[in-house]
């Protein structure tokens, strides 16, 4: 189809261009806006009508571009919306894009979308570069939903669970951190710690795979989130000047293996100032 062709090629041209660039923001703009428009056009086929097959193709076709064309520029905006010149008012563009890449709640979808937008958030996150409202509107979009107190109970009596949402957990949390709000920072990495622990104790050789669109960060197993929450602890207790508590917490986070994991590694340095 020329659509792809196109499609794909203004999407390849803007990966290459710095995302801090105002033309490639708007040129990611513009395409997420026609790949939108393109699959509003389309009617989605009735199961059972003339050409079903072939229209739920050219349907599916169109809104898995409109899917790609969101995340490619969802980075751009947050990026945008951290420089000194940004527009506050791009965050309701953020909003707009993530609840079109969400669609409905509780389904596979959304919990896609939170896991990208948690993901994408965590560079971010990790910087300590945030403002005090930077931090809660971040923490607003990432907030887990309520499916995850279920695990969370079943957790406390040391039952494993679906290992679901521990990245947008783990990037909450992070985000709580930076707002200021310990306690509910500290309740999250605890509920998290014990909800990898009960599944860890289950099954040491277990992990996760977040699937193909989310590039380095598609596998991540039991131990990565075991490291993880140590090394947010181990934040925690240094930003609340408490060095030998952070100290302790990373080296607990190297017992479990030396190498820490992506996530973890990107806070090693601010504690260790």
């Amino acid at each position: 189809m020329i659509y792809r062709f196109t499609f794909a090629l203004l999407l390849s041209l803007a990966a290459l261009m710095p995302s801090t660039q105002a033309a490639t923001l708007e040129t990611l703009r513009q395409t997420y806006q026609e790949a939108r428009d393109t699959v509003s056009s389309i009617q989605r086929p009735v199961i059972g009508s003339t050409g079903f097959q072939e229209k739920l193709e050219t349907w599916a076709d169109a809104n898995r571009q409109s899917q790609e064309s969101a995340r490619a520029l969802l980075p751009a905006l947050l990026d945008h919306w951290m420089t000194p010149a940004g527009d506050n008012d791009v965050k309701e563009e953020i909003k707009e894009v993530c609840a079109h890449l969400a669609g409905g709640s509780q389904t596979e979808q959304y919990n896609n979308a939170k896991s990208f937008f948690a993901r994408t958030a965590w560079p971010l996150l990790a910087k300590s570069e945030l403002d005090k409202d930077q931090a809660e509107f971040l923490a607003g979009m990432i907030k887990p939903t309520g499916r995850s107190s279920v695990s969370e109970l079943l957790a406390r009596f040391g039952q494993p669970t679906e290992p679901q949402g521990w990245d947008v957990q783990a990037a909450y949390a992070l985000a709580l951190i930076r707002s200021g709000k310990e306690k509910q920072a500290r309740d999250q990495i605890l509920m998290l710690h014990a909800k990898v622990s009960a599944n860890y104790k289950a099954n040491p050789e277990g992990g996760l795979d977040y699937g193909p669109e989310a590039g380095d960060a598609r596998y991540r197993n039991y131990v990565d989130y075991l490291q993880l929450c140590e090394v947010l602890h181990g934040l925690q207790a240094s930003i609340s000047d408490d060095q030998e508590g952070g100290k302790d917490r990373i080296k607990r986070a190297k017992k479990l293996r030396d190498q820490l994991s992506p996530e973890a590694s990107m806070l090693i340095a601010e504690i260790d100032r």
